[in-house]
């Protein structure tokens, strides 16, 4: 039988690429399912729910448009502003 992975606030926000807030006021209304841990209050969201609502999120972007990546870290590459000063 498969195990259900849980993630936490942070991992659930960062993942969907939103503020810890947005996430907590989503569970609070309903948009996204996720329950609060016994004693503690911590919250805790299937990893299968989170899936689905980045698919849902994606799907209100354009056909060709990709969320990003969020296993790299760090940026890479210069920006350069060659503009003259007049």
């Amino acid at each position: 039988m498969p195990t259900k992975e849980f993630m936490n606030v942070r991992e659930t926000a960062k993942h969907l690429g939103v503020h810890e807030n947005t996430v907590r006021n989503w569970e609070s209304s309903g948009v996204l399912r996720g329950f609060k841990l016994p004693g503690s209050g911590f919250r805790r969201f299937s990893r299968e729910d989170v899936e689905r609502m980045r698919r849902e999120m994606l799907g209100t972007y354009a056909p060709a448009t990709e969320l990003p990546d969020h296993t790299q870290t760090g940026v890479s590459g210069t920006v350069v502003d060659d503009d003259e000063l007049l």
